[in-house]
């Protein structure tokens, strides 16, 4: 499914228990195989988010647009191997995600509110710049022209991921959501970080094309788990947690 340019995918979010976790996640090995990634298909996820100084991405949700837009920096397990600059568009219950790899060097400058290599891209090496793969560092660009985007939070969480072909489904539970200011190191294992969410519960996600298979539709629906949709935002949560631990104020 297409809007315009973006590729969407539906998105369905819960909080769930620890109960309701091995209960899916014993249904989802039935059907579903782990993620290639990381150990049995779990991975550490650290999310470095920027916004403008008004916190306009925060306030979005609240405001209750329909559209909304969340710009990051993702690392996985401390590394500077993969490094992503990802804007992640949300139209109503559909989502899209561009996503650019950059380097450690780039990293560093956009952190820094610098993006003038991407403008350097575009001026000296066109057709690279113009490549589905840079188009979310061309966004970048122009919107932190306009924006001033700026690190406000740390996001880190562990991830268990189950994938289905069919649809193309990933089911991920993301556990120990965690905040940390966003003025340290991202690839530092030891920032300071506090907890981001209720002790025990976690955030299950599931993203499919198309159609969501039967089984995987009954699995969500079924009575004995009970499970009831959630419009939480792991930037939120970890904006607010931020506030209450360290001070800052959110606008």
């Amino acid at each position: 499914m297409h809007y315009k340019t973006h590729g969407l995918r539906h998105e369905l979010k819960y909080s769930i228990s620890y109960a309701q976790y091995i209960e899916l996640r014993s249904r989802a090995m039935c059907f579903m195989r782990h993620d290639e990634n990381g150990t049995d298909g779990r991975y550490f996820i650290r999310s470095l988010y920027l916004d403008d100084i008004c916190m306009a991405d925060f306030h979005q949700k609240d405001e209750g647009r329909s559209r909304r837009r969340k710009y990051r920096i993702r690392i996985y397990d401390y590394n500077d191997s993969v490094i992503k600059f990802e804007i992640k568009d949300k139209f109503d219950s559909y989502i899209s995600k561009k996503s650019s790899l950059i380097t450690r060097e780039q990293c560093e400058s956009i952190i820094r509110g610098d993006f003038g290599f991407v403008s350097d891209m575009i001026l000296y090496d066109p057709e690279t710049a113009g490549t589905p793969q840079n188009r979310a560092l061309r966004m970048g660009c122009i919107d932190n022209a306009c924006r001033i985007l700026r690190p406000q939070v740390v996001v880190d969480y562990d991830r268990e991921v189950f994938i289905c072909d069919e649809g193309n489904v990933r089911m991920t539970f993301d556990m120990n959501l965690r905040a940390g200011q966003g003025t340290g190191s991202i690839f530092d294992p030891h920032l300071p970080t506090v907890p981001a969410y209720e002790n025990g519960r976690m955030i299950l996600e599931v993203k499919y094309d198309d159609y969501l298979p039967q089984f995987i539709r009954r699995m969500l629906r079924s009575k004995k788990l009970s499970l009831w949709q959630s419009a939480e935002s792991k930037y939120s949560l970890c904006c607010i947690a931020q506030a209450n631990y360290f001070g800052k104020v959110v606008i």
